[in-house]
């Protein structure tokens, strides 16, 4: 389930109605600092998915938080999320009039495809609802509500809860990428690439509850690069996947910091926490642009 996981990622949620409760002892997200003589630069990895009431602001986080001018995050959700619905169904369902979709069943392998019946049951959502979507759609439908049923839910991740926050204070809030575009990069990938990626849903439903519990401590322990790791090998089968969702991505945001560097003010970035470990992450990036990063104990 750690693919689906991800996908979480792009996934566009209702923000959720938090209350920020402090963080237990020992849990440590990873949070990194770039700075200069008059910008300040605030690295949080957020994780996009959480068990209701989990405790993971600390003092010392809501602090720098408290103290940047502007939220930065990688989209902006409308307070009314379901007014993306129509946007999605444009994008991910075959459009009225134009030729029906094959079955989902005859885009995977047949291993896969004896899957899909116990998912959609499980997911509460009809094999024929399935069979109208796109096959990147239908592989974050079934992953979301799988998570969902685990106990994981994108209205609890870290991004709704910030950003209930920043707009009580009146901060300025920016996106690096729009919900269309994030909807975009799964359209955009070649039709073997999504059966990939549905493929590999299908197969780690069985331990969507394990995986993400695992995922979980990795990311309350800040260890960045054990999540790029883990992802590096969910999608094996899928090097453009990587690529498109994560590679390409980091050196667009990695561009985006280096220009917020040249001037002055302090800025809070919450992305998330995949997307800070290994040769081709966010740190490694901002390092090879000349900045210093610092961890934040």
């Amino acid at each position: 389930m750690r693919l689906s996981f991800w996908i979480l990622a792009l996934l566009v949620a209702a923000p959720a109605l938090l209350v920020l409760p402090a963080a237990p002892a020992g849990a440590a997200p990873g949070v990194w600092v770039v700075r200069d003589a008059d910008t300040e630069i605030t690295l949080f990895g957020t994780i996009h998915a959480l068990p209701k009431g989990e405790k993971w602001l600390s003092p010392g986080l809501a602090a720098r938080f408290d103290a940047a001018d502007t939220l930065v995050l990688e989209a902006i959700i409308p307070d009314d999320a379901y007014s993306l619905a129509p946007m999605v169904a444009e994008i991910g369902m075959a459009a009225p009039g134009a030729p029906a979709l094959k079955p989902l069943a005859a885009r995977v392998t047949p291993a896969a495809a004896l899957l899909i019946p116990s998912a959609s049951q499980a997911a509460g959502v009809p094999v024929a609802a399935l069979d109208r979507m796109e096959t990147w759609l239908a592989a974050i439908t079934l992953g979301e509500a799988t998570l969902r049923a685990a106990g994981f839910d994108s209205g609890n991740g870290v991004e709704p809860a910030l950003t209930l926050r920043a707009k009580a204070a009146k901060k300025a809030i920016v996106a690096l990428e729009t919900p269309e575009q994030q909807l975009r990069f799964f359209d955009g990938l070649p039709e073997a690439d999504q059966a990939a990626m549905l493929e590999a849903t299908l197969t780690d439903l069985r331990m969507a509850k394990e995986d993400s519990a695992r995922l979980l401590a990795l990311w309350r322990a800040g260890d960045v690069g054990a999540i790029e790791r883990d992802f590096a090998r969910e999608v094996r089968a899928s090097p453009l996947l990587a690529k498109v969702l994560l590679t390409d991505r980091n050196r667009r945001w990695a561009d985006w910091i280096s220009g917020v560097m040249r001037r002055p003010g302090k800025v809070f970035v919450a992305v998330g926490a995949g997307h800070f470990g290994g040769t081709a992450g966010l740190l490694a990036l901002l390092q090879a642009r000349g900045m210093v990063v610092e961890k934040v104990q």
